[in-house]
C-alpha cells in the first residue's frame, strides 16, 4: 500500500535490481551510510535521503541524538548525491530536515515527481555511473604506478586528475 514501510529479504543481484524499481524513496542511514545499495538505488531512480553533518553540529538534545557524520562510511550518500547531479537538495544537515524532507517526499507528490524526474535525466551522463570514464581514470594511475616502480623510488601517492570534469 502507499502508506507502507517494506523490509525485504536478501536475493540474488538482478531481483535486488529489479525490486529497487519499486521504491519510491530510499532512506540513507546517518551513521554508516549506503554505498553500493545507495548507487543501485539511485541507477534504478529511486531518490536518496541522506543526512551529512559534521559533529561540531551535533545537537545535545535526544532528537539529534550522537551520532556524526564526519567519517568517510557516513559522507557516503552525500558523495552519491552530487556525483549523480542534481540531487544536492536531498541531502540534509539535520535529523530534523531529514524527516522534514521525507515528509515533503510524500505531501509533495509534484516536487517529489520532478525530483525523480531530474534524477533519471541525469543517469545517463552523470559522472558517478559513467564506467568509461572510471576504467580510464583508473587505467592512468595504474600506469602512473608501473612507471613509478620502474623508477626505483619510494612508494608515494598517485594523484589522478579527472580530464573530464562535467
Amino acid at each position: 500500500s502507499q502508506d507502507s514501510l517494506v523490509f525485504c529479504d536478501i536475493v540474488p543481484r538482478t531481483d535486488h535490481l529489479q525490486r529497487l524499481q519499486l521504491a519510491d524513496l530510499f532512506l540513507d542511514t546517518p551513521a554508516y551510510n549506503a554505498h553500493t545499495v545507495g548507487c543501485d538505488s539511485l541507477y534504478a531512480g529511486v531518490p536518496m535521503v541522506s543526512l551529512l553533518r559534521h559533529s561540531t553540529n551535533l545537537s545535545s538534545s535526544a532528537e539529534e541524538g550522537s551520532v556524526a557524520t564526519d567519517k568517510m562510511a557516513s559522507r557516503v550518500g552525500a558523495s552519491l548525491l552530487k556525483a549523480v547531479g542534481g540531487m544536492e537538495d536531498f541531502i540534509v544537515p539535520s535529523m530534523d530536515s531529514y524527516e522534514k524532507l521525507m515528509i515533503k517526499c510524500v505531501n509533495d507528490p509534484v516536487w517529489f515527481e520532478t525530483a525523480r524526474q531530474r534524477l533519471r535525466a541525469n543517469i545517463e551522463d552523470c559522472p558517478l555511473f559513467d564506467t568509461k570514464r572510471w576504467v580510464k581514470n583508473l587505467e592512468r594511475g595504474l600506469v602512473q604506478a608501473v612507471n613509478l616502480s620502474a623508477t626505483g623510488l619510494p612508494p608515494t601517492h598517485i594523484v589522478i586528475h579527472d580530464d573530464e570534469p562535467r
